[in-house]
């Protein structure tokens, strides 16, 4: 900030010790319009929260959710806006990166909110799970918001979902690996069954599984595309990289189970991209073969 920034930030710390949170508010907009410093974000996130705007609050945490956790004040005051939308998924997801000292509080903060919901809003609940329940009825974006909508409920109303949606044949492979990714993230240690890629039932549970990004597997493939094409072909380098993070999308929360050959799977990877055939007797061809056959039938779909 320079120094008329500075004074005009001065200016709106004595409004907030004054209590006058509109004018304040007024002074910290106009900073973020120019300056998105750290301070002035959190402190107009605390400004709102005074003045009840929950919604632009939420907004400007969720563009910068990190600049919270780095006191327990801040992932407090971070967590009252997630609550105050009644972003109960979206708000344990975000004390996953908070110290584990602080866990406890957290989650209980979460949990008496939920418990609050549960009464305060049973028919928006029950109205929401309904559409949960037919996720699969809708295209690729329809399932999409009908799950983002999802994410509102309270956990144990989530789950109780989940256990229908993981098992629709109906409902897009892509969608079941974004629950089953947030399930995993949130520490889920409960069973749950979900209808997989190869139209098969498996069990699984969420708090056992590794992130993608932390399997050595896909680490591996990552490594051979950028050995063979980074310093040669960026554009194929490219191509091929956001063809496997797709892929990935799909396989997860089995990835190590399909993908065990990486020079391989890689082989056929850039073999596809290239037009050229392969032997289909190839089980990393009948695998990546399948995914494309399903990015298709989500490409159509959507239309």
């Amino acid at each position: 900030m320079d120094e008329r920034q500075k004074r005009q930030f001065r200016r709106a710390m004595i409004l907030i010790r004054q209590q006058k949170w509109q004018a304040a508010s007024n002074i910290l907009g106009n900073l973020l319009a120019i300056t998105n410093t750290p301070v002035i974000v959190k402190k107009q996130v605390l400004v709102l929260v005074h003045l009840h705007q929950y919604i632009q609050a939420q907004n400007l945490v969720f563009d910068q959710p990190t600049l919270f956790l780095g006191t327990q004040v801040d992932a407090k005051l971070a967590l009252q806006v997630l609550l105050a939308n009644q972003h109960f998924i979206k708000a344990r997801l975000f004390i996953t990166g908070a110290p584990q000292t602080w866990q406890t509080e957290l989650k209980q903060l979460i949990t008496d909110s939920e418990q609050a919901a549960e009464l305060k809003y049973q028919a928006t609940i029950k109205q929401t799970l309904q559409q949960f329940y037919h996720l699969g009825d809708g295209n690729i974006r329809q399932q999409r918001e009908r799950l983002d909508n999802a994410y509102n409920l309270p956990l144990n109303d989530f789950l109780l979902g989940t256990r229908f949606v993981l098992r629709d044949p109906f409902v897009q492979p892509l969608i079941k690996s974004d629950i089953l990714e947030k399930l995993r993230a949130i520490g889920v240690a409960t069973s749950v069954t979900y209808l997989w890629l190869d139209n098969h039932e498996y069990q699984v549970i969420p708090a056992q599984l590794k992130a993608s990004d932390d399997l050595p597997i896909v680490h591996a493939v990552r490594r051979t595309l950028r050995k063979r094409l980074a310093n040669q072909d960026i554009m194929r380098y490219q191509l091929a990289s956001q063809q496997f993070n797709l892929q990935i999308m799909f396989l997860f929360p089995r990835i190590t189970t399909v993908i065990t050959d990486p020079q391989r799977w890689v082989a056929v990877l850039l073999a596809t991209i290239n037009g050229q055939k392969i032997p289909t007797t190839d089980q990393a061809v009948k695998w990546q073969q399948l995914i494309t056959t399903r990015i298709n039938e989500l490409a159509q779909g959507n239309k």
